[in-house]
């Protein structure tokens, strides 16, 4: 009588064919997914910096003082509290609430920084932190406006901001220099 054959396991052969193509994959596979994440970290950064416009603009018109939307000088931190002298000395919650009158927390893996316009301002920098926005309490701004770039770290993608003055508001703009927006138009 004739018995039939058992497999206990895997040839060495089979084994490395396996692995490879493993490796083929992951080769092909992890450039793509940071493509797919595309720009995200910029736009929360930028959703981080419109959350703070908004509390600003809110906390300025309850409380009938000037509040104040800065970054640090490295770019990788958003500060806002009241317009004082002492805007940077003031103790802030070191993360996003719109309950505390200041909050200082970092950006996720993102640089943010002011870009000079040929006709603009030039930012306003005070003990490290550079002002992208005072919110007034009639909601407008003391800046007419401020263009952003919000560079991600790990890709070098950017993304630009304009935060208009008169309405506290912030948009995706155009790259100044090429005329392209990343991430598909203007939001």
């Amino acid at each position: 009588m004739h018995t039939p054959w058992s497999r206990r396991g895997y040839t060495l052969f089979e084994l490395i064919v396996i692995i490879a193509l493993l490796i083929i994959l992951a080769v092909v596979l992890i450039p793509s997914l940071a493509t797919f994440r595309g720009d995200s970290r910029p736009r929360g950064a930028l959703d981080s910096i419109r959350a703070e416009l908004a509390i600003a603009r809110a906390r300025a018109k309850d409380e009938g003082r000037p509040y104040r939307v800065a970054i640090s000088e490295d770019g990788r931190r958003i500060r806002r509290a009241p317009d004082t002298a002492d805007f940077a000395q003031v103790a802030a919650l070191d993360q996003a609430s719109g309950l505390a009158p200041a909050v200082e927390y970092p950006f996720e893996a993102v640089i943010v920084s002011v870009v000079a316009e040929q006709d603009g301002e030039p930012a306003l920098v005070d003990a490290g932190w550079v002002t992208i926005a005072t919110v007034l309490p009639d909601g407008g701004c003391r800046e007419l406006t401020t263009l952003l770039a919000l560079r991600d770290i790990d890709s070098d993608l950017t993304l630009y901001a304009r935060i208009r003055g008169i309405t506290a508001s912030v948009r995706v703009v155009p790259n100044p220099t090429t005329n392209t927006t990343l991430g598909g138009g203007v939001r």
